[in-house]
């Protein structure tokens, strides 16, 4: 599979992620540029390689986020 550049940012933000915790939100992936990198997010799920849960999201602090609830563990082995 083919991966965008910023695809492959929001892969190797996740690597990095779940290297600590497996406690990830959808924010946590886009962080870094919201405006770019929700297209990429999007794209991501599309291709099934991240789901995003939005039927249970958490509002904290007025905001809401959602839990990231699945990846492909084969992709994040191949992300540099």
């Amino acid at each position: 599979m083919t991966f965008t550049q910023h695809e492959k940012a929001i892969l190797s933000t996740l690597k990095d992620i779940v290297l600590e915790t497996e406690c990830i939100y959808s924010d946590d992936l886009v962080s870094a540029d919201p405006k770019v990198l929700r297209g990429a997010l999007s794209s991501l799920i599309k291709k099934g390689v991240i789901d995003v849960d939005t039927d249970y999201p958490s509002n904290i602090n007025g905001t809401v986020y959602y839990p990231v609830n699945y990846w492909d563990e084969r992709v994040l082995e191949q992300v540099a």
